[in-house]
């Protein structure tokens, strides 16, 4: 039986299409069906599957990169979900023997791959003493052993590599970091993740009391052409992430934790 983690359940009912779908089904099931529901109705899908409405909603959503180059920081801080753990189930069912061999030979990276390789920037450059990961397994599929052999290919000392916590989610990041930063004598932090994501990191890292540096990885910056008014795979998978961050922050906001 596959393993679902609650990032999955979300993700899940956050589908742009599940409102489609339950219109229509309004719709359908209505004795008359009025042009106004048609036109709620293809006016929402319109919206939801061209790149430009979360173009134009996740440019102002980003938050500023406040990170200074011309300092030197006791940590970069890379937030999890680099790897693409469905790649690593799908191939460890069809084989259990060559899961092995990929996870040391090979890293397959996910959506995400951005925040390690800035991560590994980060170090080399020497704007970071050391690049502090999570303890992160999903799936049954180790995501710091597949870093670790990454960072190892990409030249970086083991001295340079630091390991807190096991979490499952951005807000256990932040309390971890915060507790190995006390433990360890960690004062100045960068923290790095995706720029749809920063909002959130930030705020939960800073209500554990932390006040890192920020710098972003993977802004989109397309620009607006007709293309972006075009109905596509792509605008619905970009109004999905848009659900996904917005829905997220709204929630920890509700519940206190931000």
């Amino acid at each position: 039986m596959p393993f679902y983690t609650a990032q999955d359940v979300a993700r899940f009912f956050l589908n742009p299409l599940f409102p489609a779908f339950f219109i229509g089904l309004v719709l359908l099931l209505r004795k008359q069906r009025t042009r106004f529901g048609l036109l709620l109705l293809l006016a929402y899908l319109y919206g939801v599957s061209i790149p430009y409405t979360a173009q134009i909603i996740m440019a102002r959503w980003w938050v500023a990169d406040t990170v200074d180059r011309q300092n030197t920081y006791d940590a970069a801080v890379v937030l999890g979900g680099m790897v693409d753990y469905n790649w690593y189930v799908r191939h460890s069912a069809e084989n259990e023997k060559e899961i092995f061999r990929y996870l040391s030979g090979y890293q397959q990276l996910g959506q995400s791959s951005g925040r390690i390789l800035m991560g590994v920037a980060a170090v080399k450059s020497g704007l970071a003493d050391t690049l502090l990961l999570s303890d992160v397994s999903i799936k049954g599929v180790n995501e710091t052993r597949i870093l670790l052999n990454f960072l190892q290919q990409q030249g970086i000392a083991e001295h340079k590599i630091a390991v807190h916590g096991k979490v499952r989610h951005t807000l256990a990041e932040a309390k971890s970091v915060k507790a190995y930063s006390e433990n360890n004598g960690i004062r100045s932090i960068l923290l790095i993740t995706s720029a749809n994501h920063m909002r959130r990191a930030a705020a939960l890292f800073r209500k554990q009391g932390l006040n890192p540096a920020l710098l972003s990885v993977s802004r989109d910056n397309t620009p607006i052409t007709w293309e972006s008014f075009v109905p596509s795979g792509d605008g619905l998978e970009d109004t999905y992430g848009m659900f996904y961050e917005i829905v997220g922050y709204t929630a920890y906001l509700i519940q206190g934790k931000l």
